[in-house]
């Protein structure tokens, strides 16, 4: 969609509405400058400068009632099916997050929300992606306040592994959990085990991407079990290590030797693990085409 189309879809509220404190104009231009595929340097800092200022000039009720009719413009975005509007409204929340005006629970609530409707609604990889980023913004940021999202997101994202496969969830999936691995290590220790058990099916998924962002996630998950005491740590070592090799049978598919393959290579990042996998040997993979 045209910069001047989006432009213009954004302004179904009056300019009047915004409290007396002007029209809404310049915040139309600035959202609209973030729904393009690589938005100006300084289109996001725009939005939050321009957000400062109304928290500045306005009174608690009127600033109130502009942050509420801000989020319905990003709602808007976020519902539309245009990709780029999508980006835009992911890239105005991510903004938004370390504005410190308003009340914070209420925005944290807000995006949480808008970050579930997007990995529950959205199937394109690169909105996907860009929401996983932001999602972990919200985490680093939100602390023990976003707790409980991040628990029933990596929940979610449990599960989806654990079901049906059905592509895009999948791919989502490993983006949230490496996320809350990262940015939530202590919610998601919790649940090292479950992930354990459930990231093979994405390391040996038919679909090259969804393979290397769930090694990625192993990866975000490993550096978490690094910080636990040895006995814990070396344990779920070996179980990892001897998972790989049943990825790696003489008639098993290619995407599956690829995935062990991936994830042998991060346990052989971990310190010492040549004398930690001393034990263990690997076999030949014969190529069952031959």
């Amino acid at each position: 969609m045209a910069l001047a189309t989006t432009t213009q879809s954004l302004r179904f509220i009056p300019p009047a509405a915004a409290t007396g404190a002007g029209n809404l104009d310049a915040l139309n231009r600035v959202l609209a400058d973030l729904c393009t595929r690589n938005p100006k340097d300084g289109a996001a800092l725009a939005l939050r400068r321009h957000v400062e200022e109304h928290a500045r000039d306005l009174s608690g009720e009127a600033f109130s009632h502009f942050m509420d009719q801000l989020y319905d413009l990003i709602t808007t975005l976020l519902e539309s099916n245009e990709v780029t509007e999508n980006m835009g409204a992911l890239r105005a929340i991510d903004e938004l997050i370390d504005v410190t005006a308003g009340e914070n629970a209420v925005k944290v609530a807000k995006i949480a929300n808008y970050m579930r409707t997007s990995f529950e609604a959205k199937r394109e990889p690169e909105i996907l992606v860009l929401a996983s980023k932001v999602l972990g913004h919200l985490a680093r940021a939100g602390g023990a306040m976003t707790a409980d999202e991040v628990e029933c997101l990596v929940k979610l994202a449990l599960e989806w592994l654990q079901g049906d496969r059905i592509e895009y969830r999948r791919f989502a999936a490993v983006l949230i959990l490496k996320e809350m691995a990262e940015n939530a290590s202590t919610v998601f220790n919790v649940h090292v085990p479950e992930f354990v058990d459930a990231i093979w099916v994405a390391l040996r998924d038919p679909k090259l991407d969804v393979r290397e962002r769930a090694v990625e996630a192993l990866r975000a998950c490993l550096r978490v079990i690094e910080k636990r005491e040895t006995r814990w740590r070396v344990q779920w070592y070996y179980r990892m290590f001897e998972a790989t090799q049943d990825g790696l049978g003489k008639n098993a598919h290619v995407h599956s030797i690829h995935g062990s393959l991936l994830a042998v290579g991060e346990l052989l990042r971990l310190p010492d693990s040549l004398n930690l996998f001393r034990p263990f040997t690997f076999f030949e993979v014969e190529d069952s085409r031959t």
